[in-house]
């Protein structure tokens, strides 16, 4: 039997997972990071350990692996020497120290321009604002750097690849010619960046490399496996859902809550400008994708299991249980006038405001966790209905949505979205959206899949309608946009 490894690079943790030929999971491993975090940076090297454990899980009983293919988050950058070794902390999407940077070259190229070249809204999240800053601040590491890598590639080069970059996760950097598929000069130049510091550009699936030897023998693997080239994680969670056809949208609950509507041509206009919505390439050739995010969704309820919920974390994780299904079962019917707005890393699309913070309003002496926990969910999903609203005024119809990521494990955490939204949602059985389809663009690349449009179905599920009052839900949501209009800024 031929298998495939997926793996799967997150903020919070590391997956790996291996498919048979007919798509099944045979072997699966997750690494939580701890303490590898901290003020917007991120220990690569520390990354790359958890990522080497879990990768050995899973071959320690299949190890006849014929590829590898990764995954991993945007925007965030890894400086490496010639050998790939990580020369510095990665940069996170999160942190906001180029803030300054950006504003220049904001100023020098034009928003307008910007959104030009690269289908990205000008903003300080992305990439070649964050090489800029570290040019004027950490000199001496900026010209010691061979290559600056995404988290993916950097992973890739580990494992034996060159410096590359998949396309999808280029157009991150806002530094990317997303009609051209080339690292745009205009912006590099404008930002005083060397090109040649940039990695290779390819696509997904393109052969990048093989496993080193090193590697297979401390892994155990049978042979030297090829690398395939992966992509950036929204994507990625897009195919591994089927989503595929235009107005398809694949609702990833993990550390952000990311909304990744496909789009069958590439399209701008004003009103997405305005509403911070990109268009960025989909791993489906032809195809694009446009996001709407909340990059403090799971990490908010993350948060909460950490400080109010740690002995029941104990107890689950000693007793094989899920923690998070303990917070659901303690949330009331209802939260009774209390709001929690997540923006815990500053608001997402479409105000794309870094400076906005977390808000927690109706707080009593009677609150009590179990409350936290929904209103922090109610919140979640208050956000994303405001990202359909801002789609669909944009002429971007949202046909059906399709749930992933960890928190789509939680049948009442996607009940009370479906409930706010309005919207029917499917909750697959399998919830591997990433490392799925990092193993689809695999298995089309080794010729086991003809194409992603005819080969790779909707997982099994259930759709999940909504069930509450539909003006209670309209009164709760107009409430919160208030709250939200009443803080921002402060």
């Amino acid at each position: 039997m031929k298998y495939i490894m997926g793996l799967d690079i997150g903020t919070t943790g590391c997956k790996a997972n291996v498919f048979d030929q007919n798509g099944n999971v045979c072997a699966y491993a997750y690494r939580e990071y701890l303490n590898l975090e901290q003020g917007g940076f991120m220990d690569a090297e520390g990354v790359w350990e958890e990522v080497c454990q879990a990768i050995g899980e899973c071959t320690a009983v299949f190890p006849e692996i014929e590829a590898v293919c990764t995954t991993s988050f945007g925007e965030s950058v890894v400086p490496v020497d010639e050998q790939g070794n990580a020369l510095s902390s990665a940069i996170l999407y999160t942190n906001a120290n180029a803030v300054k940077e950006w504003e220049y070259l904001d100023k020098k190229i034009g928003s307008a321009r910007i959104a030009e070249i690269t289908g990205h809204i000008s903003h300080p999240m992305y990439t070649v604002s964050r090489l800029l800053w570290m040019k004027k601040n950490q000199e001496e590491l900026y010209e010691k750097t061979h290559k600056f890598l995404f988290f993916s590639g950097f992973i890739e080069r580990k494992l034996g690849a060159g410096c590359c970059a998949e396309n999808t996760l280029a157009a991150r950097s806002m530094a990317y010619d997303v009609q051209r598929g080339v690292w745009s000069r205009e912006i590099c130049q404008a930002a005083g960046i060397d090109m040649e510091k940039l990695p290779t550009i390819v696509k997904a699936g393109d052969q990048i490399g093989m496993v080193s030897d090193k590697l297979v023998r401390q892994s155990g693997m049978k042979k030297s496996p090829v690398i395939l080239a992966g992509g950036h994680d929204q994507p990625c969670v897009a195919l591994g859902m089927g989503a595929v056809h235009g107005g398809d949208v694949a609702y990833g609950m993990g550390t952000a809550e990311c909304f990744t509507l496909v789009l069958d041509e590439f399209q701008q206009s004003p009103a997405m400008q305005k509403a911070h919505l990109v268009c960025a390439p989909h791993i489906a050739e032809g195809k694009y994708v446009t996001y709407g995010v909340l990059f403090s969704g799971g990490a908010v309820l993350s948060d909460l299991r950490n400080k109010m919920y740690a002995k029941e974390r104990e107890d689950a994780d000693r007793e094989g249980r899920d923690v998070y299904e303990i917070m659901m079962d303690e949330m009331p019917d209802s939260t009774e006038g209390l709001y929690y707005l997540p923006h815990l890393a500053g608001t997402g699309t479409p105000q794309m405001n870094t400076s906005d913070r977390g808000v927690i309003y109706g707080l009593t002496m009677d609150t009590s966790r179990g409350a936290l926990v929904r209103a922090a969910l109610e919140g979640i999903a208050f956000d994303m209905r405001l990202n359909v609203e801002n789609m669909e005024a944009c002429g971007l119809p949202v046909n059906r949505i399709l749930a992933a990521g960890g928190g789509a494990k939680s049948e009442k955490g996607i009940q009370l979205r479906s409930d706010i939204l309005q919207r029917n949602i499917y909750k697959t059985k399998d919830v591997q959206a990433g490392t799925r389809g990092v193993y689809y663009i695999a298995a089309k690349a080794l010729g086991w899949i003809k194409d992603f449009e005819s080969g790779i179905p909707v997982p099994p599920g259930d759709w999940l309608r909504p069930m509450c009052d539909p003006d209670e839900t309209d009164k709760s949501y107009h409430k919160y946009l208030e709250l939200y209009e009443r803080t921002k800024g402060l």
